[in-house]
């Protein structure tokens, strides 16, 4: 297993606070999903969203990622806050036509071919690998390229949402080894056990539109 060779970075460091849903109702026809949710999450904190199935998780991480909208509340982001999210859309849109390394190296802000290739390298894109066609990857190769992708934009506030779905256990193993150097604020929804007892920091539990807060980890 291989590990990255460089740093992600955090927020500014002067507000401790990165994001804070105050009063929020949201609701999907009749099915009102929160009603008044309150949530601050501060800098370096590990997060797991965990819960029944329909308690409102992904709805919430979406609210968190600012793609989707509510119909009352406020979110405020904290100070040079940049938000990246991961979702099985994301795969959606790569593009078919592009090599991997093609595609990894579309990034905001240009970046060395050595730097893109250590990371396509630490999810296990190797040698030849890194000229494949997109359209010929499997669904966890995609899933791979669509994480070193997300990891490239260096956000310092990474929100996931089943980032293990499609990927076998080295993968999984590359993953963890690169969320494990990053030092910004993660918020997460698994169900693979393995993967948020490695991760998580804090347990977030909701159920009936609900939040409890656990300031511990999975086994805590």
């Amino acid at each position: 297993q291989r590990t990255l060779a460089f740093h992600f970075p955090e927020p500014a460091r002067s507000g401790h606070r990165v994001i804070r849903l105050a009063d929020i109702h949201k609701a999907y026809g009749d099915n009102l999903v929160y009603r008044g949710m309150e949530l601050e999450i501060e800098r370096a904190q590990r997060i797991v969203l965990v819960g029944p199935n329909g308690a409102g998780k992904s709805t919430l991480l979406k609210i968190l990622a600012g793609v989707l909208d509510f119909e009352s509340g406020t979110r405020e982001l904290g100070h040079k806050v940049n938000v990246a999210y991961y979702a099985q859309y994301r795969v959606e849109m790569l593009d078919p036509s592009r090599s991997v390394l093609q595609e990894a190296s579309d990034t905001a802000e240009p970046m060395s071919e050595q730097l893109i290739r250590t990371v396509l390298g630490s999810f296990l894109f190797v040698g030849d690998d890194v000229f494949k066609k997109v359209c010929v990857l499997s669904g966890g190769e995609k899933s791979r390229l669509a994480l070193v992708k997300l990891l490239l934009e260096a956000p310092n506030f990474l929100l996931m949402d089943e980032p293990t779905t499609h990927l076998d256990m080295p993968s999984i193993e590359a993953l963890m080894g690169a969320l494990e150097q990053y030092t910004g604020t993660l918020v997460f929804i698994s169900h693979d056990v393995y993967f948020i007892k490695k991760l998580a920091k804090h347990t977030l539990h909701i159920d009936a539109g609900t939040l409890t807060h656990y300031h511990g980890d999975y086994r805590y």
